[in-house]
């Protein structure tokens, strides 16, 4: 009996460390201000978490893309790489087109504890977003998720602008649909209400001082407060960070 007991509380410590480091990760991700990236860790397992990612110039610009992350199971302390699957089909030569799974092989050939981070990761995916080309140099085409899609950026530049602008098209579309999950972590677009969201449009407009967003922080106990709105007819977020 001593040894069962003496083995869960060491497993338990096991999870709470792996929680504290999940946190601290989370904290990096706040701490960069990643630009047209949201996410959040659901709320009942700390190794899934939500995404969306906003494009914001080349082929992707105007994009609104849902994401999940997935953690593996003893992340970070293992080798084992975190997978980013889409909910929608993207056109992107570093993009599966039959998961929607996000290749970040050839920037991380293997994770590695305390040097690789949430927050690079990330910030690879704005990368080869904003440049799909740059991303494939170097990398033979055969060798990448999607073939396809590289030949076609490669020698139908027109051609993979359309299909990307199908993609995005078919995203919006689908940006209000009831959420798939009852978790309260799940990001949830409203339209936009004059009434409700008009006044913060207007703040976020005339911008604000530094003191105001120092004061505004202490408010709010230092935190973020992480309220954000979508305008009707528009995909931008309007948000107070």
């Amino acid at each position: 009996m001593t040894l069962d007991l003496d083995a869960i509380k060491k497993e338990d410590k096991i999870l709470i460390n792996q929680e504290y480091k999940i946190l601290a990760e989370y904290k990096m991700i706040e701490s960069e201000k990643l630009g047209g990236i949201y996410t959040i860790p659901s709320l009942a397992n700390s190794l899934q978490w939500f995404g969306v990612f906003f494009g914001r110039q080349g082929f992707y610009a105007e994009s609104v893309f849902r994401f999940s992350l997935l953690l593996p199971e003893r992340f970070p302390d293992d080798k084992s790489l975190p997978t980013v699957i889409f909910q929608q089909n993207i056109l992107h030569p570093h993009v599966c087109p039959y998961t929607n799974s996000l290749d970040i092989f050839h920037a991380f050939p293997e994770w590695r504890c305390g040097e690789d981070h949430l927050w690079q990761l990330f910030k690879y995916m704005q990368a080869i977003f904003s440049d799909p080309l740059d991303s494939m140099r170097g990398i033979e085409i055969d060798k990448l998720k999607n073939p396809e899609a590289a030949e076609l950026l490669l020698n139908n530049r027109e051609e993979f602008a359309a299909r990307v602008l199908e993609n995005i098209k078919e995203s919006k579309e689908h940006i209000y649909d009831p959420q798939p999950t009852e978790d309260p972590h799940y990001i949830v677009f409203e339209k936009f209400q004059p009434d409700v969201h008009g006044p913060v449009l207007e703040r976020i407009k005339a911008g604000r001082s530094n003191q105001t967003d120092s004061s505004l922080q202490q408010a709010n106990g230092g935190a973020a407060t992480g309220l954000s709105w979508v305008k009707e007819g528009e995909f931008k977020p309007l948000s107070i960070e």
